[in-house]
């Protein structure tokens, strides 16, 4: 029987059809109360002139999470942000170029640290803020077409431009909503909105409260929103009190301060 050295050293991997792999960056932020997305435009085709959300090709000599970090620097102009892997979208026909595997990466970045700018493949880059019928309650395979009801999504670029499904590039359209979907049933019981925050170290109940607003697309009842926080948070030791807000108009706010547990937000 050969060896393994020896079966290695007479192995074609010519055998075997080997797919592309890609990464796409869905580049979340909050700003003026809305939850918004980077998109880019693209110059190229497929999908010459449609938006899309920035990604590439994983290159041979990197990890998924390593090409993930990469296209957020060079997108956003970002690092040391929170950032996880979001799904593996891998329907056959998803990319009329060839066989497409693209890992979708999540990340929540505040809007104060963003410096995007249009990369290789783009015309333009662009903040736009999401409406996306997606509920923390929606079920159902994140490849699969699901209810008309589930599947409504509108983006508004800062220039009025309102774009929908069809003016979105692959299948990019179904990514941004398992996005969505994941971030609002995530919320819960997990760190997740306060990788939004401009300062997790001096930071008002407000301000994350308006954050957990804009994910949602609804308005929260303040007086339960402070109380879940305060049970969960400030009881656990895991925000602090830290001071009221300087230099405020009316009543100040008291700020306090996150302590990030190891692991993922």
């Amino acid at each position: 029987m050969q060896s393994e050295q020896q079966y290695l050293q007479n192995y074609d991997p010519s055998q075997f059809e080997h797919p592309s792999v890609t990464v796409d960056i869905l580049i979340f932020t909050v700003t003026d109360k809305k939850l918004h997305l980077l998109l880019i435009r693209r110059n190229t085709h497929p999908f010459l002139g449609k938006w899309a959300i920035p990604g590439g090709f994983l290159r041979i000599d990197e990890s998924a999470d390593q090409a993930a970090a990469r296209r957020i620097r060079e997108e956003a102009g970002v690092k040391d942000v929170h950032l996880e892997q979001l799904y593996t979208f891998s329907a056959v026909n998803r990319d009329p170029r060839t066989r497409v595997i693209s890992i979708a990466y999540l990340a929540t970045v505040p809007f104060g640290k963003l410096h995007y700018s249009a990369g290789t493949g783009a015309d333009e880059a662009a903040l736009f803020s999401i409406e996306c019928t997606a509920g923390k309650n929606s079920s159902g395979h994140p490849e699969s077409s699901g209810s008309k009801e589930d599947e409504c999504l509108t983006l508004t670029g800062p220039d009025g431009e309102i774009i929908t499904e069809a003016s979105l590039a692959f299948d990019h359209a179904r990514i941004i909503r398992t996005a969505v979907q994941r971030m609002r049933g995530k919320l819960d019981y997990t760190d997740l909105a306060f990788g939004f925050l401009e300062d997790p170290k001096a930071f008002s109940l407000s301000e994350l409260r308006l954050i957990h607003e804009a994910i949602l697309g609804h308005k929260l009842d303040i007086g339960n929103f402070r109380r879940t926080i305060k049970r969960d948070y400030e009881a656990s030791g895991r925000i602090t009190e830290k001071g009221l807000e300087k230099g405020a108009v009316g009543r100040p706010a008291m700020l306090y301060c996150f302590s990030q547990e190891d692991g993922p937000l």
